[in-house]
């Protein structure tokens, strides 16, 4: 239902600030996304404090890379900019 309304996921790198052991969502549901033929990734840091923001945004676009994912997305009047993770 959500790809099929082009919405995407956010993947959120607070998980490395908290310590947790997978990414936000987990590596499972990433994949799943992927093989149903999402394509629409952010990023996002889950930032409270100034230093917080966009914090390993680097790491997660290669993890994502990893993955099989090409692009992550950010958005300008409510539409999706596709930006290479590789670049």
């Amino acid at each position: 239902i959500v790809i099929k309304a082009g919405k995407g996921i956010e993947v959120n790198t607070s998980n490395v600030r908290y310590g947790l052991k997978d990414s936000t969502p987990g590596k499972d549901i990433l994949l799943l996304y992927k093989e149903l033929g999402g394509k629409i990734i952010t990023l996002g840091s889950d930032s409270h404090r100034k230093g917080q923001l966009a914090c390993n945004f680097v790491n997660t676009k290669k993890y994502l890379s990893d993955l099989g994912f090409e692009y992550f997305c950010t958005y300008q009047k409510m539409n999706p900019i596709y930006h290479l993770l590789e670049e």
